[in-house]
Parts: C-alpha cells; structure tokens; sequence
C-alpha cells in the first residue's frame, strides 16, 4: 500500500500538490484524473521520488520518509525500486537491442544473472506481444512497440507498483489501441497499476477506483460508474470538456 498523509509539493510559489491525504492499495488498477495543472502527473512522481515533496509523509509497504522532518537523499532508494516508471516518451537505450534494453536494469542494478534476466525478459516481451523483436534496436519500432517494450523493461525490474504517465499521449489512435490492450491485460492479472491518462474511455473501462485531482486535492475518490454518473458540477464539467 502506499499512503500520503499531508503531503505538500511546490514550484516555487505555486503549490501544486495542497496536503495530499490518500491511500493507494495494491492488486488493484487506480486511475488520476484532472486538467492540466491540477497535479496529477507531480503526484505520480511523487511515489517514486522523481519529485520530492515539500512537507508530509509517504510510506510505501514498510518504508516511510517524513519530508517535514530532516531526512537523507539514501532513504528514496526502496521508493525507487518498489515501484517502474512508464513514460510519454519511451526512453529506450538507441544503441542497445529490445532484448538488451529489457535485461539491463535486471543485470546491472537487481544483479539477477544474465541467463536468468534473458528468459523473464522473453516471457515479458511475449507478454506485451513483441517477442519477435528482441533482436531489433529501438529505431526499427513504432512508437506503439516501443511502448510495450518500456512497460517489458518496467516489468522486468518486478515493481510492487506500475506507475504510467501518459502512456499513450504520443501515439496515433492505432497505436494507441495496442499499447492499451497491453496495459488492460496487465490490469486483469492483477497488477498493482497507477495511471495519469487522458483517454476517459479507457478510463471507465479499466479503473477499478479513479482520483479526480482538481487544483491540487482529491476532489473525488471512487469507482468509475459513480464518477462518470456523477452530478458534481465540476466532475460533469471536466467530463463533457474531454468529450469522450
């Protein structure tokens, strides 16, 4: 699980995220939604320590930092390494192949051998559909294979959390549809998944529970049905601009 309690993030003057209070729990596919600015891609950040909040306490599993309190940039390693990071952009190595891109972090930072990394890393390309491209360097994919192989990567590194950024705000429609399949699949094995998306149709499809940020809070906590049924004026608003 993991938990903010009063947790507070700012750019300066701006204060994006207002006290956080919030629990994330696992085995299950929690989707942030929200408009531009409202905070949801800093609170996604925010779990693996890309962004360091301000003041507040997040605990992930049996590790907890208190930002209020004096504490050591040594204490956001078990953060980091809990939890895979999915970008917009994919970020894939150019000069090493799809397979070398799966098993690097695997090799190098968890010192799994390399035998061992090479067959989670065929089961894993398998799994996102591209086992016939671990041969292949990233400039002979599409953006919708490159994807996939960023969530094999993220995978390979057996995060207690899969955090997604947008994952497919980059992509054409068809592209886009594969890299959903994907991350639908992942979400009924009963993978611990977060998402920022901008796809509400997705949205409703896959979320077992969706946080609406609005101006840094959570504006709204729940399933998906009482989200897009709601009669909040500013929930219905939020909806009808996105004209899903």
């Amino acid at each position: 699980m993991i938990k903010f309690t009063n947790l507070i993030k700012k750019f300066g003057e701006n204060v994006v995220l207002k006290g956080i209070n919030l629990e994330i729990y696992d085995n299950q596919t929690t989707v942030i939604l929200g408009s531009s600015g409202s905070g949801k891609s800093t609170l996604l950040r925010c779990i693996n320590l890309l962004e360091i909040p301000n003041s507040g306490e997040l605990c992930l599993g049996d590790f907890s930092i208190n930002f209020s309190a004096p504490h050591k940039p040594s204490q956001y390693q078990p953060f980091r390494s809990h939890t895979g990071m999915v970008f917009q952009s994919f970020n894939l190595f150019p000069h090493l192949t799809v397979l070398e891109n799966v098993i690097e972090g695997p090799t190098q930072v968890l010192k799994i051998p390399r035998d061992k990394a090479v067959k989670t890393a065929y089961e894993l390309l398998d799994k996102v559909g591209l086992k016939d491209k671990a041969e292949a360097y990233p400039n002979r994919l599409s953006g919708g294979q490159s994807q996939r192989v960023a969530i094999a990567r993220a995978l390979a590194m057996q995060p207690a959390f899969l955090l997604l950024d947008e994952p497919t705000s980059a992509l054409d429609p068809e592209l886009e549809a594969q890299v959903l399949k994907t991350i639908g699949e992942l979400s009924k094995e009963g993978r611990s998944l977060i998402i920022v998306t901008h796809n509400m149709n997705f949205a409703r499809k896959i979320a077992d529970r969706i946080l609406f940020l609005d101006h840094g809070l959570v504006a709204f906590d729940g399933v998906a049905d009482e989200f897009f049924n709601s009669t909040d004026e500013r929930i219905a608003k939020f909806i009808t601009a996105m004209d899903f």
